[in-house]
């Protein structure tokens, strides 16, 4: 009984791939509509395990859906970059003070693994494990904050942002700035770790900025 729902599992994760593939190569590009009848043929699936796989893409931030057009791959221009960029400065800095407010050795612990990973990444100059990190480094944040409707708002604001950057940066990899943002997350671990709420709040502030204005350089070339 128990092989049904397994089976469709696995299938909904097989077309997810085969989508997260066109995309994170550039067949598909940002803003193009996924066509459901024609990525079902040449996939050999139905629509609907095809609608649960582009579900599944729009958690990992790949597609945007709507009840009338269907998905399409995500873009986001300059505005809304910048709108999410000031709201998770504010709500992030938020759950860095109160995560340091609760600072015990397990989150010290699972702080500093989230930035190791990130650091590893960023010596292998790997673009997904680096932007799979990064995620990981923030949602760490979020998470050991204490606060569940904090942590899923910026869940919601962030994941669409993560998805449209390993987008954008995957192709140009090469150029990317590695160290630069491994440093930037290095230390707003450290204001957290054994900074003063005041060096939290200064730490995250010009990091944001950092990281704001190198996507707008990266997403206007």
């Amino acid at each position: 009984m128990e092989s049904v729902p397994l089976r469709r599992e696995l299938l909904k994760e097989k077309i997810a791939a085969a989508i997260r593939g066109w995309i994170l190569e550039g067949e598909l590009k940002p803003g193009q509509r996924v066509v459901e009848l024609a990525a079902a043929a040449r996939l050999g699936v139905s629509r609907a395990p095809l609608r649960e796989a582009l579900l599944l893409l729009e958690r990992e931030g790949l597609v945007r859906t709507s009840p009338h057009h269907g998905a399409t791959v995500t873009r986001l221009d300059a505005r809304e970059i910048r709108e999410i960029f000031e709201i998770r400065e504010a709500l992030e800095t938020l759950a860095a003070r109160r995560l340091r407010a609760g600072l015990d050795p397990a989150r010290r612990e699972r702080l500093r693994d989230a930035l190791r990973a990130l650091e590893d990444a960023a010596r292998a100059k790997d673009m997904r494990r680096f932007s799979e990190a990064d995620l990981a480094f923030h949602r760490t944040i979020w998470e050991l904050s204490g606060n569940r409707h904090l942590e899923e708002a910026l869940a919601g604001l962030s994941t669409r942002f993560f998805g449209y950057e390993l987008i954008r940066d995957l192709p140009r990899a090469r150029a990317f700035r590695f160290d630069a943002m491994a440093r930037e997350h290095r230390a707003m671990a450290r204001a957290v770790l054994e900074g003063s709420d005041r060096e939290v709040e200064t730490v995250f502030r010009r990091a944001f900025r950092v990281f704001l204005d190198y996507v707008l350089e990266r997403f206007g070339s």
